[in-house]
Protein backbone atom coordinates (compact mmCIF):
# COMPACT_ATOMS: atom_id res chain seq x y z
CA UNK A 1 0.00 0.00 0.00
CA UNK A 2 1.55 3.37 -1.02
CA UNK A 3 0.73 6.01 1.12
CA UNK A 4 0.77 10.23 1.37
CA UNK A 5 3.49 12.09 2.28
CA UNK A 6 1.69 14.91 4.88
CA UNK A 7 3.91 17.98 4.88
CA UNK A 8 3.29 20.00 7.91
CA UNK A 9 3.87 23.22 5.49
CA UNK A 10 0.67 23.75 3.99
CA UNK A 11 2.10 26.59 2.10
CA UNK A 12 4.58 25.16 0.65
CA UNK A 13 7.34 26.94 1.75
CA UNK A 14 10.36 25.41 3.65
CA UNK A 15 8.99 24.67 7.51
CA UNK A 16 10.38 27.01 10.16
CA UNK A 17 11.55 27.03 13.50
CA UNK A 18 8.46 28.41 14.94
CA UNK A 19 6.35 25.42 12.67
CA UNK A 20 8.72 22.21 14.58
CA UNK A 21 7.89 23.88 17.83
CA UNK A 22 4.38 24.17 17.14
CA UNK A 23 3.99 20.77 16.00
CA UNK A 24 6.43 19.45 18.75
CA UNK A 25 3.85 21.48 21.35
CA UNK A 26 0.85 19.58 19.72
CA UNK A 27 2.08 16.51 19.90
CA UNK A 28 3.11 16.83 23.55
CA UNK A 29 -0.18 17.04 23.96
CA UNK A 30 -1.01 13.36 22.28
CA UNK A 31 -1.46 10.60 25.22
CA UNK A 32 0.26 8.20 23.03
CA UNK A 33 3.35 7.75 22.68
CA UNK A 34 5.25 9.45 19.36
CA UNK A 35 8.86 9.53 17.91
CA UNK A 36 10.02 11.46 14.73
CA UNK A 37 13.05 10.08 12.95
CA UNK A 38 14.57 11.57 9.94
CA UNK A 39 16.94 8.32 8.74
CA UNK A 40 18.23 7.19 11.86
CA UNK A 41 18.08 10.55 13.80
CA UNK A 42 15.58 10.80 16.34
CA UNK A 43 14.44 14.18 15.90
CA UNK A 44 11.26 14.51 18.61
CA UNK A 45 10.11 12.44 21.34
CA UNK A 46 6.73 13.66 23.04
CA UNK A 47 6.24 13.78 26.82
CA UNK A 48 4.25 10.32 26.54
CA UNK A 49 6.88 8.83 24.98
CA UNK A 50 9.94 10.13 26.56
CA UNK A 51 8.00 8.63 29.77
CA UNK A 52 8.04 4.90 27.83
CA UNK A 53 11.74 5.21 27.24
CA UNK A 54 12.08 6.41 30.71
CA UNK A 55 14.37 9.56 29.62
CA UNK A 56 14.28 12.83 31.48
CA UNK A 57 14.16 15.25 28.40
CA UNK A 58 13.52 15.73 25.05
CA UNK A 59 17.86 16.86 24.58
CA UNK A 60 18.18 13.52 26.27
CA UNK A 61 16.43 11.64 23.94
CA UNK A 62 17.17 13.56 20.87
CA UNK A 63 21.24 12.92 21.63
CA UNK A 64 20.26 8.99 21.27
CA UNK A 65 23.13 7.80 18.33
CA UNK A 66 20.79 6.52 16.73
CA UNK A 67 16.91 4.65 17.37
CA UNK A 68 18.00 1.13 16.95
CA UNK A 69 19.39 1.64 20.40
CA UNK A 70 16.19 1.88 21.82
CA UNK A 71 14.39 -1.60 19.57
CA UNK A 72 15.17 -4.86 20.79
CA UNK A 73 17.60 -6.51 18.87
CA UNK A 74 15.68 -9.46 18.41
CA UNK A 75 12.59 -6.80 16.60
CA UNK A 76 14.87 -4.80 14.77
CA UNK A 77 14.93 -6.93 11.70
CA UNK A 78 11.17 -6.29 11.49
CA UNK A 79 11.15 -2.44 12.53
CA UNK A 80 14.07 -1.70 9.86
CA UNK A 81 12.15 -3.59 7.15
CA UNK A 82 8.67 -1.83 7.80
CA UNK A 83 10.81 1.73 7.99
CA UNK A 84 12.47 0.33 4.68
CA UNK A 85 9.43 -0.47 3.11
CA UNK A 86 7.46 2.65 3.94
CA UNK A 87 10.50 4.98 2.79
CA UNK A 88 10.37 3.37 -0.52
CA UNK A 89 6.69 3.51 -1.32
CA UNK A 90 6.26 -0.45 -0.91
CA UNK A 91 3.46 -2.38 0.86
CA UNK A 92 4.30 -1.78 4.30
CA UNK A 93 1.87 -2.83 7.60
CA UNK A 94 -0.03 -0.08 9.10
CA UNK A 95 0.60 -1.91 12.24
CA UNK A 96 2.74 -3.76 14.11
CA UNK A 97 4.57 -4.74 17.34
CA UNK A 98 7.69 -4.93 18.91
CA UNK A 99 9.79 -4.74 22.23
CA UNK A 100 11.50 -1.11 22.70
CA UNK A 101 15.40 -0.92 25.43
CA UNK A 102 14.35 1.16 28.13
CA UNK A 103 16.47 2.99 30.95
CA UNK A 104 16.79 1.09 34.02
CA UNK A 105 13.65 -0.40 33.18
CA UNK A 106 12.03 -3.60 32.11
CA UNK A 107 11.46 -3.93 28.40
CA UNK A 108 8.13 -3.09 27.24
CA UNK A 109 6.13 -4.38 24.49
CA UNK A 110 4.86 -1.69 22.02
CA UNK A 111 2.14 -1.39 19.43
CA UNK A 112 3.09 1.19 16.48
CA UNK A 113 1.63 3.22 13.78
CA UNK A 114 3.94 4.58 11.40
CA UNK A 115 3.43 7.42 8.71
CA UNK A 116 5.42 9.36 6.30
CA UNK A 117 5.55 13.43 7.54
CA UNK A 118 6.83 16.12 6.59
CA UNK A 119 9.32 17.68 9.26
CA UNK A 120 11.19 20.78 9.30
CA UNK A 121 11.13 20.26 5.51
CA UNK A 122 12.75 16.95 5.66
CA UNK A 123 10.96 13.49 4.92
CA UNK A 124 10.24 11.59 7.99
CA UNK A 125 8.43 8.96 9.67
CA UNK A 126 6.47 9.61 13.21
CA UNK A 127 5.24 6.25 14.87
CA UNK A 128 2.83 5.92 17.54
CA UNK A 129 3.43 3.69 20.32
CA UNK A 130 0.91 2.17 22.87
CA UNK A 131 2.36 0.48 25.16
CA UNK A 132 0.71 -3.18 24.89
CA UNK A 133 3.24 -5.19 27.83
CA UNK A 134 0.00 -5.89 29.80
CA UNK A 135 -1.70 -7.96 26.77
CA UNK A 136 1.18 -9.82 25.49
CA UNK A 137 2.01 -11.00 29.01
CA UNK A 138 -1.95 -12.23 28.98
CA UNK A 139 -1.52 -13.56 25.25
CA UNK A 140 2.07 -15.96 26.91
CA UNK A 141 -0.39 -16.93 30.11
CA UNK A 142 -3.06 -17.42 27.62
CA UNK A 143 -0.75 -19.29 25.15
CA UNK A 144 0.90 -21.17 27.42
CA UNK A 145 -2.81 -22.68 28.87
CA UNK A 146 -3.38 -23.82 25.86
CA UNK A 147 -0.24 -25.28 24.61
CA UNK A 148 -0.48 -26.94 28.25
CA UNK A 149 -4.47 -27.92 27.87
CA UNK A 150 -3.34 -29.56 23.97
CA UNK A 151 -0.76 -31.60 25.78
CA UNK A 152 -2.86 -32.59 28.50
CA UNK A 153 -5.67 -33.42 26.24
CA UNK A 154 -3.37 -34.75 23.38
CA UNK A 155 -1.82 -37.13 26.20
CA UNK A 156 -3.85 -38.25 28.68
CA UNK A 157 -5.00 -42.37 28.98
CA UNK A 158 -8.08 -41.00 30.49
CA UNK A 159 -11.05 -40.62 26.96
CA UNK A 160 -11.26 -37.14 26.74
CA UNK A 161 -13.79 -35.31 24.45
CA UNK A 162 -14.79 -31.19 23.72
CA UNK A 163 -18.35 -30.55 22.49
CA UNK A 164 -19.81 -27.56 21.55
CA UNK A 165 -22.85 -27.74 24.71
CA UNK A 166 -25.57 -25.98 23.02
CA UNK A 167 -26.07 -28.54 19.57
CA UNK A 168 -23.65 -31.30 21.01
CA UNK A 169 -21.19 -31.06 17.99
CA UNK A 170 -17.83 -32.27 18.51
CA UNK A 171 -15.14 -29.96 18.34
CA UNK A 172 -12.14 -32.50 19.52
CA UNK A 173 -11.47 -36.21 20.98
CA UNK A 174 -8.23 -37.12 22.50
CA UNK A 175 -6.22 -40.23 20.96
CA UNK A 176 -7.11 -42.71 23.97
CA UNK A 177 -10.67 -42.01 23.15
CA UNK A 178 -10.64 -43.11 18.84
CA UNK A 179 -8.35 -46.28 20.54
CA UNK A 180 -10.44 -47.66 23.41
CA UNK A 181 -13.74 -46.51 20.63
CA UNK A 182 -12.34 -48.00 17.65
CA UNK A 183 -13.03 -45.08 15.27
CA UNK A 184 -11.06 -42.31 13.05
CA UNK A 185 -11.18 -38.77 14.37
CA UNK A 186 -13.48 -38.11 10.48
CA UNK A 187 -15.82 -40.25 12.17
CA UNK A 188 -16.09 -37.98 15.03
CA UNK A 189 -15.15 -34.19 14.59
CA UNK A 190 -18.71 -32.16 13.60
CA UNK A 191 -20.46 -35.44 14.61
CA UNK A 192 -23.22 -35.04 16.85
CA UNK A 193 -22.34 -36.64 20.40
CA UNK A 194 -25.14 -38.07 20.64
CA UNK A 195 -25.15 -39.85 16.88
CA UNK A 196 -21.79 -41.46 18.13
CA UNK A 197 -22.63 -45.38 18.78
CA UNK A 198 -20.82 -45.62 21.99
CA UNK A 199 -24.06 -45.44 24.54
CA UNK A 200 -24.87 -48.78 26.12
CA UNK A 201 -28.09 -46.19 27.76
CA UNK A 202 -29.50 -44.71 24.92
CA UNK A 203 -30.89 -42.05 27.36
CA UNK A 204 -28.23 -41.65 29.82
CA UNK A 205 -26.38 -38.70 27.60
CA UNK A 206 -29.82 -36.88 27.59
CA UNK A 207 -30.41 -36.97 31.27
CA UNK A 208 -26.60 -36.76 31.84
CA UNK A 209 -26.42 -33.02 29.72
CA UNK A 210 -29.43 -31.69 30.93
CA UNK A 211 -28.16 -32.11 34.35
CA UNK A 212 -24.93 -30.66 33.55
CA UNK A 213 -26.70 -27.25 32.19
CA UNK A 214 -28.09 -26.81 35.39
CA UNK A 215 -24.57 -27.53 38.09
CA UNK A 216 -22.02 -26.60 35.19
CA UNK A 217 -20.34 -29.62 36.25
CA UNK A 218 -20.29 -33.41 37.54
CA UNK A 219 -18.29 -36.13 38.84
CA UNK A 220 -17.63 -40.00 39.36
CA UNK A 221 -20.65 -40.26 37.63
CA UNK A 222 -21.12 -44.26 36.45
CA UNK A 223 -22.54 -44.77 33.34
CA UNK A 224 -21.81 -48.34 30.35
CA UNK A 225 -20.73 -47.54 26.77
CA UNK A 226 -19.52 -49.48 24.13
CA UNK A 227 -16.30 -49.97 23.40
CA UNK A 228 -14.03 -51.34 20.55
CA UNK A 229 -14.99 -54.66 19.38
CA UNK A 230 -19.25 -54.12 20.79
CA UNK A 231 -17.90 -55.01 24.36
CA UNK A 232 -19.66 -53.23 27.47
CA UNK A 233 -17.75 -51.44 29.68
CA UNK A 234 -18.14 -49.33 33.06
CA UNK A 235 -16.83 -46.05 32.97
CA UNK A 236 -16.76 -43.27 35.81
CA UNK A 237 -17.49 -39.77 34.00
CA UNK A 238 -16.35 -36.22 34.73
CA UNK A 239 -17.65 -33.10 33.10
CA UNK A 240 -17.42 -29.72 33.26
CA UNK A 241 -18.30 -26.54 31.35
CA UNK A 242 -15.92 -24.54 29.28
CA UNK A 243 -16.18 -20.87 28.15
CA UNK A 244 -14.13 -20.63 25.43
CA UNK A 245 -14.16 -17.55 22.97
CA UNK A 246 -18.23 -17.08 24.11
CA UNK A 247 -18.42 -20.74 22.83
CA UNK A 248 -19.89 -22.86 25.71
CA UNK A 249 -17.64 -26.21 25.47
CA UNK A 250 -18.25 -29.59 27.06
CA UNK A 251 -15.43 -31.33 28.35
CA UNK A 252 -16.08 -34.87 29.11
CA UNK A 253 -13.68 -37.12 30.70
CA UNK A 254 -14.53 -41.01 30.93
CA UNK A 255 -12.20 -43.31 33.28
CA UNK A 256 -12.82 -47.34 32.49
CA UNK A 257 -13.23 -48.71 35.68
CA UNK A 258 -14.34 -52.16 34.44
CA UNK A 259 -11.26 -54.09 35.81
CA UNK A 260 -11.26 -52.24 39.44
CA UNK A 261 -14.96 -53.01 39.86
CA UNK A 262 -14.23 -57.18 39.37
CA UNK A 263 -11.16 -56.38 41.69
CA UNK A 264 -13.22 -54.72 43.95
CA UNK A 265 -15.80 -57.21 43.74
CA UNK A 266 -12.71 -60.60 43.69
CA UNK A 267 -11.82 -58.97 46.51
CA UNK A 268 -14.85 -58.65 48.33
CA UNK A 269 -15.65 -62.13 47.76
CA UNK A 270 -12.47 -63.58 49.47
CA UNK A 271 -13.00 -61.36 52.18
CA UNK A 272 -16.16 -62.59 52.57
CA UNK A 273 -15.40 -66.60 52.43
CA UNK A 274 -12.67 -65.81 54.73
CA UNK A 275 -14.79 -64.37 57.19
CA UNK A 276 -16.99 -67.10 56.61
CA UNK A 277 -13.93 -69.71 56.97
CA UNK A 278 -12.80 -67.87 59.84
CA UNK A 279 -15.83 -67.77 61.75
CA UNK A 280 -16.64 -71.58 61.14
CA UNK A 281 -13.15 -72.40 62.57
CA UNK A 282 -14.04 -70.14 65.61
CA UNK A 283 -17.21 -72.25 65.76
CA UNK A 284 -15.81 -75.71 65.83
CA UNK A 285 -13.16 -74.84 67.67
CA UNK A 286 -15.52 -73.70 70.39
CA UNK A 287 -17.64 -76.65 69.81
CA UNK A 288 -14.63 -79.06 69.66
CA UNK A 289 -13.20 -77.45 73.01
CA UNK A 290 -16.50 -77.87 75.20
CA UNK A 291 -16.35 -81.55 73.69
CA UNK A 292 -12.96 -82.04 74.99
CA UNK A 293 -13.53 -80.84 78.32
CA UNK A 294 -15.91 -83.43 79.47
CA UNK A 295 -13.53 -86.52 79.03
CA UNK A 296 -10.72 -84.55 80.39
CA UNK A 297 -12.29 -83.69 83.02
CA UNK A 298 -12.80 -87.45 83.85
CA UNK A 299 -8.98 -88.16 83.08
CA UNK A 300 -8.06 -85.24 85.37
CA UNK A 301 -10.30 -86.70 88.54
CA UNK A 302 -9.62 -90.30 88.33
CA UNK A 303 -5.63 -89.66 87.62
CA UNK A 304 -5.69 -87.30 90.57
CA UNK A 305 -7.84 -90.83 92.52
CA UNK A 306 -4.92 -93.00 91.43
CA UNK A 307 -1.77 -90.58 92.05
CA UNK A 308 -2.97 -89.81 95.50
CA UNK A 309 -4.18 -93.26 96.63
CA UNK A 310 -7.37 -91.92 97.71
CA UNK A 311 -9.64 -95.54 97.64
CA UNK A 312 -6.04 -97.52 98.55
CA UNK A 313 -2.84 -98.16 97.42
CA UNK A 314 -2.09 -99.02 94.00
CA UNK A 315 0.44 -101.60 94.70
CA UNK A 316 3.05 -100.85 92.20
CA UNK A 317 4.51 -97.35 93.10
CA UNK A 318 5.66 -96.88 89.18
CA UNK A 319 1.41 -96.84 88.66
CA UNK A 320 1.59 -94.07 90.67
CA UNK A 321 4.06 -92.42 88.82
CA UNK A 322 2.45 -93.14 85.38
CA UNK A 323 -1.22 -91.69 87.02
CA UNK A 324 0.95 -88.32 88.03
CA UNK A 325 2.02 -87.94 84.35
CA UNK A 326 -1.41 -88.39 83.21
CA UNK A 327 -2.48 -85.81 85.68
CA UNK A 328 0.34 -83.19 84.61
CA UNK A 329 -0.38 -83.99 81.10
CA UNK A 330 -4.21 -83.86 81.38
CA UNK A 331 -3.81 -80.57 83.46
CA UNK A 332 -1.54 -78.68 80.58
CA UNK A 333 -4.28 -79.92 77.80
CA UNK A 334 -6.98 -78.70 79.42
CA UNK A 335 -5.25 -75.07 79.83
CA UNK A 336 -4.70 -74.94 76.50
CA UNK A 337 -8.34 -76.24 75.48
CA UNK A 338 -9.16 -73.70 77.62
CA UNK A 339 -6.66 -70.56 75.90
CA UNK A 340 -8.36 -71.99 72.37
CA UNK A 341 -11.98 -71.48 73.63
CA UNK A 342 -11.35 -68.03 74.71
CA UNK A 343 -9.24 -66.92 71.32
CA UNK A 344 -12.29 -68.60 69.98
CA UNK A 345 -15.01 -66.51 71.50
CA UNK A 346 -12.52 -63.06 71.02
CA UNK A 347 -12.79 -64.09 66.84
CA UNK A 348 -16.15 -64.43 66.99
CA UNK A 349 -16.86 -61.43 68.64
CA UNK A 350 -18.69 -63.71 71.56
CA UNK A 351 -16.40 -62.64 74.51
CA UNK A 352 -18.40 -61.33 77.52
CA UNK A 353 -16.42 -58.52 79.52
CA UNK A 354 -18.46 -58.34 82.69
CA UNK A 355 -17.29 -54.80 83.68
CA UNK A 356 -17.73 -53.31 87.73
CA UNK A 357 -15.36 -51.37 89.62
CA UNK A 358 -12.71 -53.76 91.01
CA UNK A 359 -9.61 -53.32 93.07
CA UNK A 360 -7.02 -54.39 90.50
CA UNK A 361 -4.47 -55.04 93.18
CA UNK A 362 -6.27 -58.26 94.51
CA UNK A 363 -6.43 -59.39 91.24
CA UNK A 364 -2.56 -58.98 90.65
CA UNK A 365 -1.69 -60.41 93.87
CA UNK A 366 -3.41 -63.70 93.21
CA UNK A 367 -1.41 -63.67 90.38
CA UNK A 368 1.98 -62.96 92.02
CA UNK A 369 0.69 -66.14 94.19
CA UNK A 370 0.28 -68.48 91.13
CA UNK A 371 3.35 -67.88 89.69
CA UNK A 372 5.43 -67.78 92.68
CA UNK A 373 6.47 -70.89 93.27
CA UNK A 374 7.46 -71.46 89.82
CA UNK A 375 9.80 -67.81 90.12
CA UNK A 376 11.42 -69.71 93.08
CA UNK A 377 12.09 -72.82 91.12
CA UNK A 378 13.71 -71.22 88.16
CA UNK A 379 15.60 -69.19 91.01
CA UNK A 380 14.27 -65.97 89.73
CA UNK A 381 13.01 -62.84 91.58
CA UNK A 382 9.60 -61.78 91.06
CA UNK A 383 9.35 -58.18 92.13
CA UNK A 384 6.38 -56.07 92.50
CA UNK A 385 4.65 -52.04 93.02
CA UNK A 386 1.42 -51.63 93.40
CA UNK A 387 -0.73 -48.63 93.55
CA UNK A 388 -3.53 -49.48 96.25
CA UNK A 389 -5.44 -46.45 95.87
CA UNK A 390 -7.26 -46.66 92.75
CA UNK A 391 -10.26 -48.74 91.19
CA UNK A 392 -10.65 -49.58 87.73
CA UNK A 393 -13.58 -50.47 86.08
CA UNK A 394 -12.78 -54.11 84.52
CA UNK A 395 -13.71 -57.85 84.37
CA UNK A 396 -11.65 -59.28 87.28
CA UNK A 397 -11.91 -62.38 85.29
CA UNK A 398 -9.72 -60.69 81.95
CA UNK A 399 -7.93 -59.18 84.27
CA UNK A 400 -6.33 -61.94 86.15
CA UNK A 401 -6.29 -63.52 82.85
CA UNK A 402 -3.90 -60.80 81.34
CA UNK A 403 -1.84 -60.71 84.75
CA UNK A 404 -1.51 -64.51 85.00
CA UNK A 405 -0.25 -64.66 81.29
CA UNK A 406 2.08 -61.80 81.26
CA UNK A 407 3.98 -63.00 84.36
CA UNK A 408 3.71 -66.74 82.85
CA UNK A 409 5.81 -65.57 80.17
CA UNK A 410 8.22 -63.06 81.45
CA UNK A 411 8.87 -66.18 83.93
CA UNK A 412 8.99 -69.07 81.15
CA UNK A 413 11.71 -66.43 78.76
CA UNK A 414 13.80 -65.45 82.11
CA UNK A 415 16.76 -67.49 82.65
CA UNK A 416 18.26 -68.09 85.90
CA UNK A 417 19.16 -65.37 88.18
CA UNK A 418 16.91 -62.62 86.20
CA UNK A 419 14.12 -60.62 87.53
CA UNK A 420 10.64 -60.20 86.56
CA UNK A 421 8.83 -56.92 87.49
CA UNK A 422 4.98 -56.47 88.21
CA UNK A 423 4.06 -52.69 88.33
CA UNK A 424 0.99 -50.67 88.55
CA UNK A 425 0.87 -47.07 88.40
CA UNK A 426 -0.72 -43.82 87.34
CA UNK A 427 -0.22 -42.20 83.63
CA UNK A 428 0.26 -38.52 83.21
CA UNK A 429 -3.30 -38.31 81.73
CA UNK A 430 -4.89 -39.79 84.94
CA UNK A 431 -5.01 -43.21 83.36
CA UNK A 432 -3.31 -46.42 84.77
CA UNK A 433 -0.19 -48.76 83.52
CA UNK A 434 -0.31 -52.20 84.48
CA UNK A 435 3.56 -53.45 83.31
CA UNK A 436 5.28 -56.61 83.38
CA UNK A 437 8.93 -56.52 82.61
CA UNK A 438 11.57 -59.35 82.76
CA UNK A 439 15.18 -59.76 82.02
CA UNK A 440 14.65 -62.14 79.78
CA UNK A 441 16.20 -62.99 76.05
CA UNK A 442 14.15 -60.24 74.54
CA UNK A 443 12.87 -60.12 70.62
CA UNK A 444 13.21 -58.44 67.61
CA UNK A 445 10.19 -56.27 65.80
CA UNK A 446 9.48 -59.50 63.39
CA UNK A 447 9.49 -61.71 66.60
CA UNK A 448 7.15 -59.60 68.06
CA UNK A 449 4.56 -59.88 64.97
CA UNK A 450 5.00 -63.22 65.24
CA UNK A 451 4.47 -63.77 68.96
CA UNK A 452 1.06 -61.44 68.40
CA UNK A 453 -0.49 -64.43 65.91
CA UNK A 454 -2.35 -67.00 67.65
CA UNK A 455 -0.34 -69.77 67.44
CA UNK A 456 2.99 -67.81 66.94
CA UNK A 457 5.82 -69.16 68.92
CA UNK A 458 9.19 -67.43 68.48
CA UNK A 459 12.62 -69.70 68.26
CA UNK A 460 14.53 -67.86 70.59
CA UNK A 461 17.42 -70.41 71.16
CA UNK A 462 16.81 -72.62 74.37
CA UNK A 463 13.64 -70.87 75.44
CA UNK A 464 11.71 -72.01 72.11
CA UNK A 465 12.17 -75.44 74.25
CA UNK A 466 9.67 -74.40 76.61
CA UNK A 467 6.38 -75.47 77.01
CA UNK A 468 3.13 -73.44 75.03
CA UNK A 469 0.71 -73.07 72.50
CA UNK A 470 1.55 -69.75 71.52
CA UNK A 471 -1.81 -68.00 72.59
CA UNK A 472 -0.60 -66.56 75.84
CA UNK A 473 0.02 -62.90 73.78
CA UNK A 474 -2.58 -63.08 71.06
CA UNK A 475 -5.66 -63.83 74.37
CA UNK A 476 -3.88 -60.69 76.01
CA UNK A 477 -4.44 -58.63 73.01
CA UNK A 478 -8.14 -59.76 72.80
CA UNK A 479 -8.81 -59.11 76.32
CA UNK A 480 -7.43 -55.72 76.67
CA UNK A 481 -9.40 -54.50 73.50
CA UNK A 482 -12.40 -56.01 75.21
CA UNK A 483 -11.23 -53.52 78.52
CA UNK A 484 -10.93 -50.85 76.26
CA UNK A 485 -7.28 -50.41 76.86
CA UNK A 486 -4.03 -50.75 74.68
CA UNK A 487 -1.32 -52.74 74.80
CA UNK A 488 2.41 -51.70 74.13
CA UNK A 489 5.56 -54.20 73.69
CA UNK A 490 9.18 -53.07 74.26
CA UNK A 491 11.79 -55.56 73.67
CA UNK A 492 15.70 -56.09 72.85
CA UNK A 493 17.25 -59.31 71.86
CA UNK A 494 19.54 -59.81 75.17
CA UNK A 495 18.18 -57.18 77.20
CA UNK A 496 14.45 -58.28 77.70
CA UNK A 497 11.13 -57.43 77.32
CA UNK A 498 8.47 -55.14 78.52
CA UNK A 499 4.88 -55.01 78.53
CA UNK A 500 2.61 -51.98 79.23
CA UNK A 501 -1.24 -52.28 79.26
CA UNK A 502 -2.52 -48.65 79.42
CA UNK A 503 -5.94 -48.02 80.99
CA UNK A 504 -7.66 -44.81 79.91
CA UNK A 505 -8.78 -42.03 82.65
CA UNK A 506 -12.44 -42.64 82.33
CA UNK A 507 -11.92 -46.15 83.40
CA UNK A 508 -9.97 -45.28 86.19
CA UNK A 509 -10.64 -43.17 89.45
CA UNK A 510 -9.14 -42.79 93.30
CA UNK A 511 -10.16 -45.24 95.92
CA UNK A 512 -10.83 -42.40 98.45
CA UNK A 513 -13.73 -40.73 95.42
CA UNK A 514 -15.39 -44.29 96.11
CA UNK A 515 -15.44 -44.23 99.48
CA UNK A 516 -17.03 -40.59 99.42
CA UNK A 517 -19.82 -41.95 97.85
CA UNK A 518 -20.53 -44.26 100.83
CA UNK A 519 -21.29 -41.50 103.25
Amino acid sequence: MVEKTYDSNLSGEPADTELVVLQALLLDSVAEGVIVRVGEKIMFVNAAARSMFGFDSVDEAIAQPSIDSLIHPEDMPVVAESFRRRLAGEDAPLKYSFRILRKNRPICWVSCRAQIVSWGGEQAVAACLTDISEAKAAERVHSRSELLFSNVFRMNPEVMLLANLRDGTVRDVNPAFLNIFGQRRDDIINHKVAELDIWADKTFLRRFVEELKITASMTDVPTTVKTRGNLVRHFRLFAQKIDHGGEQLLLLIGRDVTDDMVQTQDLQRGKDIAELANRAKSDFLANMSHELRTPLNAILGFSEIIRDEIIGPVGVPRYSEYAHDIHESGTHLLSIINDILDLSKVEAGRLDAHLSWIDPTDCLELCLTLVQQRAFESNILLKHYLDSDVLLEADDRLLKQIGLNLLTNAVKFTGSGGTVTLALSRTANKGLCLSVEDTGVGMTADEIRVARRPFGQVNIGSSRQQEGSGLGLPLVSGFVEKLSATLLIDSQPGVGTCVKIIFPPFKVKDRVEDNSTDI
